[in-house]
């Protein structure tokens, strides 16, 4: 078996244990088995030959035993049990806001719905209502649940997208003469959905490429076979396109199909004021249709074209052609200038590990500070903090700061904006902490009016130093909560509180637009990860890919500043704040 055969059998069991509400430790321990073994460059079934699974990280004796059964017999006994007790489309019914797993056994045992179109059945024939906590209001929030899913599941999250694409590239970079690869389209632009993955490759030979494209463990099918393209469909479902050039016209290949189609067309048309026409296999003169030889690189384009390098976030048709004809071009932020996460968790609420485990990863990425910010005691689910837990945390950050562990430790919180605009811990306590982080974890269904008066309300206390995830969606799975983002935005730059761009891929919020018109609105911006283990300190490329398509430069990214600038930024506007109260 493939790798990614093998890992597919630990998603679904993930999947299947989560419905039964089994140790949430041990689901996650299948599903990063299954994402370390899918970026394996060496096959599981040699591994396991030379009895060497348990060196693989993340694999211990009992997953170790699992695989070995899978190698030899396809499947495993666990995962055939757990098919015998859960229907294979029970599982998605988790992606509905407000379906725990209790609620979705309920579902099954009662009314035997197995599936969202068996959920969305008995809900229209008002079954629902009869069950124990459920009503008339229930079936209406869970139709409208189903049809907002329906509608976002169609694209892919880019949190998804791009790791696959990324492996479907390793899994193709052996493949015999091929000289350049690279993955183009909206996962290229990093916009925060996809609809399918264009691969764009270049080689003096396409044959046994293409060959190796059709054959990947992914392809469920083959849509189209052709010398220079082929389709395949993956057993997600999902389409993947690869085109192929030669390598001398691989720079056109490649802006092509990176898009946007609204920036392509605006550089046609000043191709042809030039006198030539830009497709996909190069540039050419329009009268004689003879090839005008320029480099294999995008940039070579841009230049016959008189313009500067467009970075492909913000090939949109929003400005930056105009901006690069005026020479006026931001320089986009980049991974390499953040220099602490100021959104984070640790085991005191709901993180994995103890708050020096994260420390030493922020301190092994060279950030100078991490700010932990555990939740407060509203969210319950999560392990929130009450005054009395928060002072002795704060205690313990003071004793490893003391011990001078090479980065700073802030110390902070995450407090919940509770319904009215109340803070959820007592406001003296929360200005004694080094950041504030304010956010909205309930009563989403709100209007419009109550929500935005809500957030602005918060603000206004002064003691929100940053608004995290500010519009509440979630990608795929959660519409934003109705909010004024105009007016949020507004009163963020009047209290002088940042605004986040959560970089868990999950929640990419603020989007890009949003967060290009808080730019232009003057409110300052805090790139999050909002981290509550080690390994999503990576969700950081997320986070910068959307502040890069917010057209936004470090200046105004809080977290780009040293560790004094911040601290003098997080003093004077405390002191304003007060000063405003007076």
């Amino acid at each position: 078996m493939t790798n990614y055969e093998i890992a597919r059998v630990f998603t679904r069991m993930a999947d299947l244990m989560e419905v039964q509400g089994e140790n949430p430790f041990k689901i996650r321990a299948y599903r990063k088995a299954a994402d370390t073994i899918r970026d394996l460059t060496e096959s599981l079934e040699s591994i396991a030959a030379r009895g060497a699974l348990e060196t693989v990280p993340g694999v211990g004796k009992g997953i170790a035993e699992k695989i070995e059964e899978i190698v030899a017999t396809g499947t495993t006994a666990a995962l055939e049990v757990l098919r015998a007790q859960v229907p294979e489309g029970l599982p998605e019914l988790l992606n509905l806001p407000g379906l725990g797993a209790r609620t979705v056994q309920t579902l099954h045992k009662e009314l035997g719905v197995g599936s969202i179109a068996d959920l969305e059945r008995a809900a229209k024939e008002h079954r629902v209502r009869g069950l124990p906590g459920m009503g008339a209001k229930s079936e209406e929030n869970l139709l409208r649940a189903i049809e907002s899913y329906q509608r976002l599941s169609e694209r892919w999250p880019l949190g998804r997208a791009l790791p696959y694409a990324e492996r479907l590239v390793d899994a193709l970079a052996k493949a015999p003469g091929l000289v350049r690869l690279e993955i183009a389209g909206s996962i290229r632009r990093m916009r925060d959905t996809i609809g399918d993955i264009d691969l764009v490759g270049a080689a003096q030979d396409p044959g046994p490429v293409m060959e190796a494209f059709r054959n990947l463990p992914q392809a469920r099918e083959t849509l189209l076979s052709g010398p220079t393209r082929s389709s395949i469909r993956t057993h997600e479902g999902l389409q993947v396109d690869l085109r192929l050039v030669k390598p001398e016209d691989f720079g056109a290949l490649l802006h092509h199909f990176t898009g946007s189609r609204e920036h392509n067309i605006r550089l046609r048309e000043m191709a042809e004021a030039k006198g030539a026409r830009i497709n996909e296999y190069g540039v050419f003169d329009v009268k004689t249709d003879a090839e005008i030889r320029l480099g294999p690189d995008e940039a070579d384009l841009y230049r016959f074209l008189g313009l500067p390098y467009i970075p492909p976030e913000i090939r949109e048709d929003r400005g930056e052609i105009e901006a690069a004809l005026a020479g006026r071009l931001p320089r986009l932020i980049e991974a390499s200038d953040v220099r602490g996460n100021l959104h984070g968790h640790s085991d005191w609420s709901d993180g994995a590990v103890p708050i020096t485990t994260m420390v030493e990863a922020a301190r092994s990425l060279g950030h100078a500070y991490i700010a932990i910010t555990d939740h407060s005691k509203a969210l319950g689910v999560a392990g929130g903090l009450d005054e009395e837990r928060l002072r002795r945390q704060m205690a313990e950050i003071d004793r490893l700061n003391a011990a001078e562990p090479g980065i700073r430790i802030l110390k902070g919180i995450e407090v919940d904006i509770l319904g009215d605009g109340a803070l959820d811990l007592e406001e003296g306590l929360l200005a004694e902490l080094d950041i504030v982080i304010g956010s909205v974890h309930s009563h989403f269904r709100q209007d419009e009016a109550t929500m935005t008066a809500r957030i602005v309300r918060a603000l206004e206390r002064g003691v929100v130093d940053v608004l995290a995830h500010p519009t509440g969606r979630l990608i795929g799975q959660r519409e934003p909560y109705a909010v004024d983002v105009e007016r949020v935005i507004e009163a963020a730059v009047a209290t002088q509180t940042a605004l986040e761009i959560n970089a868990n891929p999950a929640r990419l919020d603020l989007s890009d637009l949003h967060a290009r018109r808080a730019r232009e609105r003057g409110a300052l911006i805090s790139i999050n990860t909002d981290a509550h283990h080690p390994r999503e300190f990576g969700h950081f490329r997320y986070g910068i890919a959307t502040a890069r398509r917010a057209w936004l430069e470090p200046e105004y990214v809080l977290n780009t500043w040293s560790l004094e600038r911040l601290r003098k930024w997080l003093t004077e506007r405390r002191q304003a704040s007060d000063a405003r109260r007076q």
